[in-house]
């Protein structure tokens, strides 16, 4: 069985979240939309969060959709600003899954190899 995750949201967020939320008491997320999604679907989700993060500008959307399962979701850039000489950016994500609805904001900061982290 795949392990169930939460919103990215994001891109490393499907990589670190099932250990943290079984370690952590963190049971809520298993509520999440994100618990329902696919591997196609993370593969989407994290294709429209590369391309907000790398190509678009603060109040931009983009939004991905699986038409296999009919999820969704939205990525807004909110704003851009420095932490101790990197760029971060701080994102609100909407996803939807069976009905299942919510958002986050979460902080993503760009480390030097080039990939986007989640501080939050």
């Amino acid at each position: 069985m795949q392990p169930r995750l939460s919103v990215i949201v994001a891109l490393v967020l499907s990589t670190l979240l099932p250990p943290a939320s079984q370690a952590s008491n963190m049971r809520f997320l298993e509520f999440s939309p994100s618990a329902f999604f696919t591997e196609k679907d993370w593969a989407l989700l994290r294709s429209a969060a590369r391309d907000l993060l790398d190509n678009q500008k603060d109040g931009a959307s983009v939004t991905w959709k699986n038409d296999e399962t009919g999820y969704n979701g939205k990525l807004t850039v909110l704003t851009t600003y420095a932490d101790f000489g990197t760029t971060c950016r701080r994102v609100r994500i909407f996803s939807d899954a069976l009905e299942v609805s919510a958002t986050r904001l979460v902080n993503m900061c760009k480390n030097k190899e080039g990939e986007w982290k989640i501080l939050n």
